[in-house]
């Protein structure tokens, strides 16, 4: 068990971010999708039917956080989940859906 007195303020603050990000459904569904493959925003857009700039906001919002990695290929970025904690989380989740 973890004692509140062995995590940082900091610590507590990142952790509920990432919380947050998971509470989303757009997003929770962008890392479904990228769980085991690259995607690009427009390959997401498709998947998800929302606007370009939603995937975008979405994205960089779990780029940010360390959620998503990418890299380019040609004109395209690729996005793929790239975080062994969240991962974790998403097996928990799946294994109730």
């Amino acid at each position: 068990m973890v004692l509140l007195s062995e995590i940082s303020k900091g610590e507590l603050i990142r952790k509920a971010e990432i919380l947050k990000v998971l509470g989303h459904p757009e997003r929770l569904a962008i890392l479904f999708l990228v769980y085991d493959k690259e995607l690009c925003v427009k390959e997401l857009m498709k998947e998800l039917q929302i606007s370009q700039p939603k995937v975008s906001q979405h994205v960089g919002l779990m780029k940010e956080l360390g959620i998503l990695s990418f890299h380019k290929e040609g004109t395209k970025v690729l996005y793929k989940l790239d975080n062994p904690e969240v991962r974790e989380i998403i097996d928990t989740l799946l294994k109730f859906v």
